[in-house]
């Protein structure tokens, strides 16, 4: 749980599957772990990772798949954290 101002925000577990665009008209496949309050909020900070740490604009961002993971598949112990599982 988290707590905010507006109370608590149960997270869940997200895997994204996308591309990002590597050249002119290359793609190279990407699969990231993400806690997130829903869906819409998984993929806005998906977004957001990859432009601030690989400088990649929005438009070189393909989002194929967000699925919920249970918490016990989770394999990112930052994730893990986040979603209070053990």
């Amino acid at each position: 749980m988290i707590f905010t101002r507006q109370g608590d925000i149960a997270m869940k577990a997200y895997q994204i599957d996308g591309e990002i665009e590597v050249g002119k008209r290359d793609w190279q496949k990407f699969s990231k772990e993400i806690a997130a309050g829903d869906e819409k909020k998984a993929k806005e900070k998906i977004l957001c990772d990859l432009g601030s740490r690989q400088g990649m604009k929005r438009r070189s961002i393909k989002i194929k798949s967000v699925t919920e993971i249970p918490s016990g598949k989770v394999v990112d112990s930052v994730v893990k954290h986040q979603i209070g599982a053990k």
